[in-house]
């Protein structure tokens, strides 16, 4: 979590909180096409530039291992829906994109959650996990599991539904 970012944050948006792990705010969020990382926040209060700390340096130290995740918490459906996210404004753009080449950007993940590379779906995930662990607490660990999660996804949909089961699924389900 990204104290800084916390503290520009909370003097333009109000945040409410919904339970202990996670909460809600009123504002919009626009990712600069110009330079890596750097994201424009606006409310009605206002608005700022921040440049986003490298994902290494976003993960919650926590030292309890977590064994097992509850999919269905509110808090790591988050997690879930940033990755998805991130590959549909992909797939919106690339419209080339095939199931492969997301499992591929998503096994490179998976193994190491703050790779960077020039993969534009490695790089929009990096992004989106940026934002969203600056915001929220989760470890490596975490990540890594949300990665393998969409992974394995991603793998059922392409032997079900083909070239581009999963894409289409998620161009369906994800908002």
């Amino acid at each position: 979590m990204d104290k800084e970012f916390l503290e520009k944050l909370e003097s333009i948006a109000e945040h409410k909180e919904i339970d202990e792990k996670s909460g809600t705010a009123n504002f919009s969020i626009s990712f600069s096409s110009d330079e890596e990382g750097l994201v424009r926040i606006e409310s009605d209060k206002g608005s700022f530039s921040y440049k986003l700390k490298p994902l290494h340096e976003l993960f919650s130290q926590a030292t309890e291992k977590i064994i097992g995740i509850d999919w269905e918490d509110q808090y790591y459906l988050t997690l879930l829906y940033v990755i998805e996210h991130a590959i549909k404004k992909v797939h919106e753009i690339h419209y080339s994109l095939t199931d492969p080449d997301v499992i591929l950007a998503l096994e490179t993940l998976s193994m190491k959650p703050e790779a960077l590379s020039r993969n534009v779906i490695v790089a929009a995930i990096n992004q989106e996990l940026r934002l969203q662990l600056s915001m929220n607490s989760y470890t490596r660990h975490e990540v890594k599991m949300a990665i393998r999660k969409v992974l394995n996804s991603a793998r059922k949909h392409y032997k079900q539904g083909g070239l581009r089961g999963y894409l289409n699924f998620i161009m369906e389900y994800v908002p």
